[in-house]
C-alpha cells in the first residue's frame, strides 16, 4: 500500500439503498393544519455526515452508488413504497396487478401528487422515467438492470399506466420499490439535460434539491407541499425537518469528531469501536442495519495474470478463514460472507457456506498442483514469476480490510500488491483490464442482483461502465438469471437463484468477505431516524427534536 494507511472501514461499516412514497389523502382542511404544524417546527436542520467525498451524480436512473442515493432518497419517491425490513406498501401507486402471465403490471398512480418544479406527476412520467433508463443515451448504470426485459409502458389514462415486458417478469414489483426507479420530473429533464439534471435533480419526496457544493456538502429543503408519505411513517404532511445538509467527510475519525463537536447530527460508516462506545449512553443513539444484495467481496480476474488459473483462486478461497477475519476486524458484529448474496436477501442460499471450508494445507496443495512452489521469501514462484496480485482499494470500500486480507493470503504463498486508488482508476482498470482483484458490493433487496456483477451483460465495454468486471461469461448462468427473471412462484424462484449462487462459487471469481453492515451513530437530542429498504441509506423525514 502506498502512503499512509487509511482510515477504512475496518472496524466499522458501509453505506447505501431506499425509499419513500404516498398514502391515502385526508382531506384540505387537515392538509393544511400539517402544513401549519409543520411550519412551526421551522429551523429544525439535520446534518448528515457523508464518507463518500466525491459524488458524481443525483440522477437516480444513472447511478449505482448507494452513497450518491442516501442523497436521492430524500428527493425522490417510488412507485411502491417499502420500508427497513423490505416490505412493501402503496406509494406513488396506489395499486398494482400483475397480469397472469407475468408480462405486464398495471399500477394505478396517486392523482395529488406534484413534483418540486410544480409540474404533475401522472402515467406520462412514469413512461418517461421507464423510457430514459432504457435508452443507452442516459448511460444508466443500475436502473436498466433493474428494469428488466422492459419492452415499454402505456398510458391507459393520467393516472394509469401498464408496464410491459418482453418476458414473464417476477421481480417487476420489488424493482418498482428501488430507488433507481423512481419517477423523475420531464419537464426537469427536458429543461436541464440528462447532465444537468444528474446536478440538479427534481423529484417528488418530502426534500428538493438547493445546493452542491463540490467537495463539501449538498443540500436540500422540506417540500411544503408533500403530502402522501407511506403509511407506515410516523409524520404525514410535509416533514418536521427544514433542512437536510449532506457534508462530505471521508475520513472515519473526522466524522466521529464532528460528531461529538455537534457540528454533524448523524454520522455514517461509524468505526465500530466508536459504535460500541455510544451504545447505552444518554447524549448518543446508534443504527446497525443488515444491507440485502451482494456482500463486501472481491472480483477476481480470471482472464488475465494469477487467477486465470481456477486452482489458484480456489486456493485463496480456501487460505481466508472468513469468520476469524471478521472476528478480528469488526469483533464479531459483522458476520462473514460466503457465497455472492448476504444474508437476509431473498433467495439467499446457506449452501454456499459449505462450499469454501478454510483449509490452509489444501489451499497450498492446490498451489503445488498448479506449479507455483514455495520460493525463499515464503512468495511462491512459477517460471520465474512471483505469485503477485494487484488489489486496488477505494477508500469507501475497506482498505484496512484489504491490507487484513494480503497479510492472511501470504502466509499460503500469495504476494497481494495492496494500493488505494481512487474511482477514476478503478474505471481505467476495469477498461484497462488491468487489475487482479477489485472490491465491490451491491445493496438491492432481490436476487436479480446478482446479475449486475455476473451476467454477461454487465460486463464492460468502452464508455460503458458496468459491474461484471471479471468478465464472467458463461450462457448456463445466463440462462438461470432469464429464469429468475421469469418464474413468479417464490420457492421456484428461490430455486433457480440457488442454481446460479452455486454456478458462480464454482468458478471461484468472486471471493465473498462479509456481510454489509451500515453502521450510523447520532446525537440524540434528534430522533426519529430510519433505515430505507435493504437497510442501508438513512431516511431524515420522520426526524424530530427531543
Amino acid at each position: 500500500m502506498t502512503g499512509r494507511r487509511p482510515s477504512g472501514l475496518t472496524r466499522r461499516a458501509v453505506v447505501g439503498s431506499a425509499l419513500a412514497a404516498p398514502m391515502i389523502a385526508t382531506g384540505i382542511a387537515s392538509r393544511a393544519a400539517r402544513a401549519a404544524a409543520a411550519q412551526s417546527g421551522d429551523g429544525l436542520t439535520v446534518t448528515w455526515g457523508e464518507d463518500d467525498a466525491t459524488p458524481r451524480t443525483y440522477d437516480p436512473r444513472v447511478t449505482s452508488s448507494r452513497h450518491e442515493y442516501q442523497v436521492i432518497a430524500q428527493i425522490f419517491d417510488t412507485l411502491i413504497a417499502s420500508d427497513g425490513s423490505n416490505k412493501l406498501f402503496p406509494g406513488l401507486a396506489t395499486a398494482w396487478e400483475v397480469a397472469p402471465d407475468g408480462k405486464s403490471v398495471t399500477l394505478k398512480l396517486r392523482s395529488d401528487v406534484g413534483f418540486h418544479d410544480g409540474t404533475p406527476f401522472d402515467a406520462e412520467a412514469v413512461k418517461f422515467t421507464f423510457d430514459t433508463i432504457a435508452d443507452p443515451k442516459t448511460a444508466s448504470e443500475g436502473a436498466v438492470t433493474q428494469l428488466g426485459p422492459y419492452a415499454g409502458t402505456e398510458v391507459i389514462d393520467p393516472h394509469t399506466a401498464r408496464v410491459t415486458y418482453s418476458q414473464p417478469f417476477g421481480a417487476a414489483l420489488a424493482s418498482y420499490a428501488e430507488g433507481t426507479l423512481a419517477p423523475v420530473s420531464p419537464a426537469a429533464v427536458k429543461r436541464l439535460g440528462n447532465q444537468g439534471f444528474a446536478r440538479a435533480p427534481v423529484g417528488a419526496g418530502p426534500f428538493r434539491f438547493v445546493s452542491w457544493e463540490e467537495g463539501r456538502q449538498v443540500v436540500l429543503e422540506r417540500f411544503d407541499k408533500y403530502n402522501w408519505a407511506p403509511g407506515y411513517n410516523a409524520n404525514q404532511g410535509p416533514s418536521r425537518v427544514q433542512r437536510v445538509v449532506s457534508r462530505f467527510i471521508a475520513d472515519a475519525s473526522t466524522r466521529v469528531a464532528a460528531l461529538e463537536a455537534g457540528e454533524i447530527d448523524i454520522s455514517d460508516a461509524t468505526p465500530i469501536l466508536d459504535m460500541k462506545r455510544y451504545s447505552g449512553t444518554h447524549d448518543y443513539g446508534t443504527m446497525i442495519g443488515n444491507a440485502a444484495g451482494i456482500p463486501f467481496g472481491l472480483e477476481l480476474n480470471g482472464s488475465r495474470g494469477i487467477f486465470a488459473d481456477v486452482r489458484v483462486r480456489r486456493a485463496l478461497a480456501m487460505a481466508v478463514d472468513r469468520k476469524a477475519l471478521s472476528d478480528n476486524l469488526f469483533f464479531g458484529l459483522i458476520d462473514p460472507a460466503y457465497g455472492p448474496l448476504s444474508k437476509g436477501t431473498p433467495g439467499y442460499w446457506a449452501g454456499t457456506e459449505d462450499i469454501y471450508k478454510p483449509d490452509p494445507t489444501a489451499a497450498m496443495a492446490l498451489l503445488d498442483q498448479a506449479g507455483w512452489k514455495p520460493g525463499p521469501d515464503g512468495v511462491r514462484i512459477k517460471d520465474g514469476q512471483r505469485l503477485s496480485g494487484f488489489y486496488g482499494a477505494p477508500p469507501p470500500l475497506e482498505p484496512d480490510t484489504a491490507v487484513e486480507l494480503q497479510a492472511v493470503a501470504r502466509r499460503v504463498g500469495f504476494d497481494l500488491k495492496v494500493e488505494t486508488i481512487t474511482f477514476a482508476r478503478n474505471q481505467s482498470l476495469v477498461f484497462d483490464n488491468a487489475f487482479d482483484m477489485l472490491p465491490v458490493r451491491w445493496i438491492q433487496a432481490d436476487p436479480m442482483c446478482l446479475e449486475n456483477l455476473f451476467a454477461s451483460s454487465n460486463i464492460p465495454s468502452p464508455g460503458r461502465y458496468k459491474y461484471n468486471w471479471m468478465q464472467l461469461n458463461d450462457p448456463k448462468l445466463d440462462a438461470l438469471f432469464s429464469d429468475g427473471r421469469a418464474v413468479t412462484d417464490p420457492a421456484k424462484r428461490d430455486a433457480v437463484y440457488a442454481d446460479a449462487q452455486k454456478r458462480i462459487m464454482d468458478t471461484a471469481l468472486w471471493f465473498p468477505v462479509h456481510n454489509q453492515v451500515q453502521t450510523i451513530a447520532y446525537r440524540a437530542e434528534k430522533q426519529g431516524y430510519h433505515f430505507a429498504r435493504a437497510s442501508w441509506v438513512a431516511l431524515f423525514y420522520d426526524a424530530t427534536k427531543s
